[in-house]
């Protein structure tokens, strides 16, 4: 099975809304049965500059930013996955 990476954009140290969206995807990956590593990077770095993030918290799937500037529902994150990563459902 493969690791897929999922990169999470926001304060450093991460605030409430970053740690929930964590939270929120982990959970949606677990519960497709993917294997994911998820990773915080601060919005302030030069790797944000790259993605062009203006507000956080910022997904960033596939080195494509996804969803950005507040914690995604559970079901919300589920679809993001299965469209980012050709998940058959």
């Amino acid at each position: 099975m493969s690791e897929y990476s999922i990169k999470i954009f926001g304060a450093d140290p991460p605030c409430a809304r970053c740690k929930a969206t964590e939270r929120v995807a982990v959970e949606a990956s677990k519960e497709l049965g993917l294997s994911v590593k998820v990773t915080h990077v601060s919005a302030l770095s030069d790797e944000a500059d790259k993605y062009d993030i203006l507000s956080t918290p910022a997904v960033v799937i596939n080195d494509k930013v996804v969803f950005s500037g507040r914690v995604p529902s559970k079901e919300e994150f589920k679809n993001l996955l299965i469209r980012e990563l050709g998940i058959k459902t």
